[in-house]
């Protein structure tokens, strides 16, 4: 029998708890991962490259959002099923979709607009998108 937190964590986690591992996997600076995305005014979407973005993409939603409450979300236009959002202890959320609209790519959002202890993550959307993964995801 699971505990209800995502991962089979023992408690609640908060973002901040979940940040330490995060920044051993992936690039970080200054509060945001990987690198600046397409749009040259927004600075909060973001890339992280990956021979496999799906994988990728699974992998780093499964680990920030560890030890959350996760439930399903769906598709406003055909009801499918298309992700999941997990809320974490501190009040951040995280969603994870295996097609983003604008392109198509693995998308993870993390939205601290509500968190009481973010350790410094900033909000953002990140695409998962192919390419060498060198300097993004170790």
């Amino acid at each position: 029998m699971g505990t209800g937190y995502k991962g089979n964590a023992n408690h609640y986690h908060s973002i901040s708890e979940n940040l330490p591992t995060m920044k051993e996997k992936y690039a970080y600076n200054d509060g945001y991962f990987g690198e600046k995305g397409q749009s040259k005014k927004n600075n909060k979407v973001r890339n992280i490259k990956s021979d496999d973005p799906s994988a990728t993409a699974r992998e780093f939603y499964d680990t920030i959002a560890y030890g959350g409450k996760e439930t399903p979300t769906y598709d406003s236009k055909t009801g499918q099923q298309n992700g999941f959002k997990t809320t974490l202890s501190d009040g951040s959320v995280i969603t994870w979709r295996n097609v983003s609209h604008s392109d198509g790519s693995p998308a993870v959002d993390i939205n601290i607009e509500r968190s009481s202890d973010g350790g410094g993550i900033k909000t953002q959307k990140i695409h998962f998108v192919k390419g060498s993964g060198e300097n993004d995801y170790n």
